[in-house]
């Protein structure tokens, strides 16, 4: 396998965990929805806001296992890279040594990130309109 293979395989993985993304992000919106909705209506039921509270959970671990995919297909790559023989390309350099970085999908701070988002949905849910 060469280097130009490694990184069609990766750029076609990417392409279609880009769907997926893509399907986070909107189920994401809709979740805000859902917190607003619920913001603006102060009598909101009980049973509706524990409805919404599990969807932003599901989506929240949804969309991490989504960036988590991505990732584990990035530090593949890359590893798949550095076990080439001869000198990596400097492309392929850059990303052996992004793969390591705590940026990359799935990483902790796109962890973070995660929780933020779940953390504002659920503000919005059970707090009081001021």
């Amino acid at each position: 396998m060469t280097e130009v293979d490694i990184w069609n395989i990766l750029y076609m993985g990417l392409i279609s965990n880009s769907m997926y993304f893509v399907g986070m992000v909107l189920l994401t919106w809709l979740g805000f929805r859902f917190a607003a909705r619920i913001y603006d209506d102060q009598n909101a039921n009980v049973m509706g806001k524990v409805t919404a509270t599990v969807f932003y959970l599901f989506v929240g671990m949804f969309f991490y296992n989504t960036m988590s995919i991505s990732g584990d297909m990035i530090s593949g790559s890359a590893s798949m890279m550095s076990a080439l023989p001869g000198d990596p390309s400097e492309g392929a350099q850059r990303l052996i040594a992004n793969a390591a970085s705590g940026l990359t999908p799935g990483g902790p701070i796109s962890l973070a990130f995660n929780i933020v988002i779940v953390f504002f949905q659920l503000a919005m849910t059970w707090g009081k309109k001021a």
